[in-house]
Parts: structure tokens; sequence; C-alpha cells
């Protein structure tokens, strides 16, 4: 199953990013705040999960220092903040992808794909390492 757990305290644009990814066969969740996320992930075990940084209750960075490092999914960060430096840092900190507000819905569910993809194939490596031993 393909799972996506949208993280976004604007509901518009959760429920576009939702809509859109369950029209290409996702199954999708969305969570409001920081709490609520971290809350789903436990249940649905989402292979990406797309992440607004700003976010109440436990921002975005606060979410995702608090994923478990073994079983995190794919992270596609979302923020209005676009200096390179924000970038730099989650992408060094380990987000797979980081995308600024305002995007196109369509470049969003490709990334989605790419890091779906690249779930996949980290997966059935894993399953294989492990069947060897």
């Amino acid at each position: 199953m393909k799972k996506v757990l949208v993280v976004d305290d604007e509901l518009s644009i959760s429920a576009a990013i939702a809509y859109a990814l369950m029209r290409e066969g996702f199954i999708v969740e969305t969570a409001g705040d920081g709490e609520e996320a971290l809350k789903k992930v436990s249940f649905f075990n989402p292979d990406v999960m797309i992440l607004d940084v700003m976010l109440p209750k436990l921002s975005g960075y606060e979410v995702y220092r608090n994923l478990d490092v073994t079983t995190r999914p794919c992270v596609l960060l979302l923020s209005v903040r676009n200096n390179m430096t924000d970038k730099l840092q989650w992408l060094e900190e380990g987000a797979d992808d980081y995308m600024t507000k305002p995007f196109d819905i369509r470049e969003v569910v490709a990334r989605v794909r790419a890091l779906y993809r690249r779930s996949s194939r980290q997966s059935a490596a894993n399953a294989r390492v492990v069947k060897e031993k």
C-alpha cells in the first residue's frame, strides 16, 4: 500500500494535496498540528510524510526530531521560508526533500512518487539483506 501522511495546519492545502494523491492511488491521512502528526505516524505507518515546517502545538522540526530514525518515513518538507540556509539545514538534518510554498500540486505529486519509489527500493533491499543472513 502506498501511504502518505499530509501534515499542514492550512486545511485548504492539506485537502488539495490529499485529493491529488488519492487520485493517484495513494492512501492518505491528514493532520493539522504536530501532536496529531506524531499520533498518526505511530498507527498509520506512512511511507511518505509531507510535513509543514510551521505548525501549531509542535513545530515541524519538533515532529521530525521525534520520529524514530529506524522507522521514519521519507519526509518532504513544505515551508514558506525559501532561503538557502533553511533548505540546506533541513536536508543536512536528514529530510528527503524540501519545497517552498506556493507550489504546483503536480510537482508535489511527482516528488511524492519519487520518494515512494526510493522508499520501496530501500525496503526491498533491506528485506534481501535480512533474508541472506
